[in-house]
């Protein structure tokens, strides 16, 4: 069978098209990006790139897969849609992939992707060869899937975000934390409460407490680490072995990761987490520069006085804004970066707008002190996490 994948630069949609190519689809898919480095990897595993202009949209496509973040509009949607080809929600194409796996899912607000690549990890360990699909890349295995052998496991992160994680039905789920984000809390118990139900075996909602060393930072890694081996502990493993996987755990890609002494680099796009993440480094330094760039003026404008709130802990030494970062497509621009400063400035923040990467290495470079680089969507920010790295 055939199916192209839009948006294929994303994490989640690299991995369900890894999956698909491993299942034998044959896989084409497209990006509004160029050059991203994924792109050299899916192609090895014969997974043709194309532009995104509808011409990857061929007649004998099965399925055409797509997320919530295609907007109406897309050439090949659009392409898709005029030939009668059946979409396929990015979720729905996992789904269809896990059938007849036993199935864990790792729900939650906040620490989906560092659980689930926690999970795989210490399941490689211990010869279970798993089937891992994350929504960032797990730096132990060096991709955001892992290929397990046929009938094991699979380990999945499934999303709240667009309700998408109501298509699962697994086996065992963790449902990390519950905190308002996308919708408002009362619709977000409502939610998880359906995905509840659908879980078949093991629920884990409070992890219990581990003495367990961890090379990750941070409280929220200490209740990631918990909640997995919670979750190893109630399927019968043997503890004292996942505990030990546990000290080679390598992490996850943007996820407080690293770069050289003096820089950090984290996803962190909603108030939760970016408290979490001001938090830990705080711990590692203690005095730091926060550089965010907001992921959309939807999300700013929704959750502004949760993102104010969050900067106004007074952990870093001052706060650098970049402007929202827009991809193209319909959107209403309702707030800007220039005034969430503002806000900041007047909730006592020590906040500054920056235009662009080169005013903010500039800033930076002036200033001296290790940085905590946050933000979501953007594909430059790793690579100025990368770069500032080698400067600072």
């Amino acid at each position: 069978m055939r199916i192209h994948v839009i948006g294929i630069g994303g994490c989640g949609m690299n991995g369900v098209a890894q999956l698909a190519a491993h299942a034998g689809y044959r896989v084409s898919g497209s990006d509004r990006a160029t050059g991203l480095d994924i792109f050299q990897t899916l192609e090895k595993q014969g997974i043709d790139i194309v532009p995104q202009d509808g011409s990857g949209i061929l007649k004998d496509t099965d399925f055409v897969v797509y997320s919530t973040a295609i907007e109406q509009g897309n050439p090949d949607l659009e392409k898709a849609q005029s030939l009668g080809i059946p979409l396929l929600h990015r979720s729905e194409m996992l789904a269809k992939l896990c059938k007849g796996n036993e199935v864990i899912a790792i729900a939650g607000t906040a620490g989906k992707s560092t659980v689930t690549g926690l999970l795989g990890h210490i399941f490689q360990c211990m010869e279970k060869d798993p089937t891992v699909y994350c929504g960032a890349a797990i730096n132990n295995f060096g991709s955001s899937v892992r290929f397990g052998s046929k009938g094991g496991p699979w380990i999945i992160e499934v999303d709240e975000s667009d309700k998408s994680f109501l298509h699962f039905y697994p086996a065992h789920a963790i449902i990390t934390n519950i905190a308002e984000d996308h919708f408002e809390l009362p619709e977000l118990r409502k939610l998880f409460t359906q995905f509840e139900e659908q879980v078949a075996g093991t629920l884990i909602k409070q992890p219990e407490r581990f003495e367990c060393p961890s090379p990750l930072i941070g409280r929220h890694n200490i209740e990631n680490v918990n909640n997995a081996l919670t979750l190893c502990k109630a399927l019968g493993l043997d503890m004292q072995k996942c505990i030990e996987a546990i000290a080679s755990f390598k992490g996850i890609e943007r996820r407080l990761e690293r770069h050289g002494d003096y820089v950090i680099d984290d996803f962190a796009h909603s108030p939760i987490k970016i408290e979490a993440a001001l938090e830990a480094v705080s711990e590692v330094w203690p005095s730091f520069n926060a550089v965010w760039r907001p992921h959309g003026f939807t999300p700013l404008f929704q959750g502004l006085n949760g993102f104010t709130a969050a900067f106004a802990t007074e952990k870093a030494q001052r706060a650098f804004i970049l402007p929202v970062y827009y991809a193209g497509g319909t959107v209403n621009k309702k707030i800007t970066s220039e005034q969430f400063v503002e806000k900041l400035q007047a909730a006592g923040v020590p906040a500054e707008f920056v235009p662009d990467f080169q005013c903010l290495e500039k800033r930076l470079l002036e200033d001296g002190r290790p940085v905590l680089l946050m933000g979501a969507r953007d594909p430059e920010l790793p690579r100025v996490a990368r770069q500032l790295a080698k400067k600072l």
